[in-house]
């Protein structure tokens, strides 16, 4: 992407160049060897100017789209800051509330993150990987700004399932909480 940015860059460069240049001098040094008699078939100052206007014209065009190849690049990575946002606002969603199981599975975990990475960046550029024992570890795809979501669980209480045959089941309700840190998961620590 970087040699597409620097190409169009380059060519606005080149066609402001043309746009300063003597528009007669360019003519004679581009076009003109073709004729017999150049000076017969030279064009009017009407025309040079419409080709330095042209000029300045493509300049714009080829700046403007560098431009746009910038945004598109910059659109389309992450920093560091993005990628700290998302694991706080995905530790923030998973660790509100009560949960019925003590782990969080992959399917929560991703959901939270795209939430999370909704309006920041694109989804498809992160990489979530289990990292030991309820330790998950967020970066981008390359390696890049890794985090450490650390998900710890402590049972609150429960809820009672009534049976078919009036008996009653508690099943155990478990508050999670889950803290980001900067870097790798370490192995056998939670966080």
């Amino acid at each position: 992407m970087t040699g597409v940015i620097v190409t169009f860059f380059v060519l606005a460069a080149l066609m402001s160049a043309f746009g300063l240049a003597r528009q007669r001098r360019l003519h004679r040094w581009l076009t003109a060897w073709r004729h017999r008699d150049p000076a017969a078939n030279e064009p009017s100052d009407a025309a040079f100017r419409v080709g330095r206007v042209m000029a300045f014209v493509m300049a714009g065009f080829f700046a403007f789209s560098g431009c746009r190849a910038m945004d598109f690049a910059d659109g389309s990575s992450w920093d560091l800051h993005q990628v700290r946002s998302v694991a706080v606002a995905a530790a923030s969603s998973l660790g509100e509330g009560a949960s019925a199981g003590r782990e969080v599975t992959r399917s929560e975990l991703d959901e939270a993150v795209q939430e999370a990475a909704e309006g920041i960046g694109p989804f498809h550029e992160l990489e979530v990987k289990p990292s030991g024992d309820d330790n998950f570890q967020l970066a981008t795809v390359k390696g890049e700004y890794p985090f450490c979501l650390a998900v710890t669980s402590s049972r609150t209480g429960g809820f009672a399932v009534p049976g078919a045959d009036g008996s009653t089941t508690i099943l155990p309700e478990y508050g999670r909480s889950v803290t980001v840190e900067p870097g790798e998961c370490q192995a056998g620590s939670d966080a």
